[in-house]
């Protein structure tokens, strides 16, 4: 049974403003690919909407990393979760600025 027939849909801005973030506060080098990308969560016990970022880079096994919140809801905290999950250490203070939209 079909809940919602028209997909919500990412406000493109944020996701931009995350792969930048990520981007400046890595120093991610040409070559390397940031996604963001929201889902639906049917999962029990998973919130309904779910943001996955992931960090594509040559020669290396693919990161990724779930947020149990949408992009919109995305803020410094919770990418600093998603650079220690990925084994980066980055402080709230450095991605903060980085995430403010223009």
């Amino acid at each position: 049974m079909l809940i919602n027939t028209s997909p919500r849909r990412p406000n493109r801005e944020r996701v931009r403003h995350i792969k930048e973030a990520l981007r400046a506060a890595l120093s991610l080098p040409d070559g390397t690919t940031v996604t963001v990308t929201e889902l639906a969560c049917l999962e029990e016990g998973c919130a309904p909407i779910e943001t996955v970022v992931a960090l594509l880079r040559p020669n290396a096994p693919p990161l990724q990393h779930k947020l149990h919140k949408p992009t919109d809801a995305v803020d410094a905290e919770d990418l600093v979760q998603v650079c220690k999950a990925w084994g980066f250490d980055v402080q709230i203070p450095k991605l903060a600025p980085l995430l403010q939209e223009n």
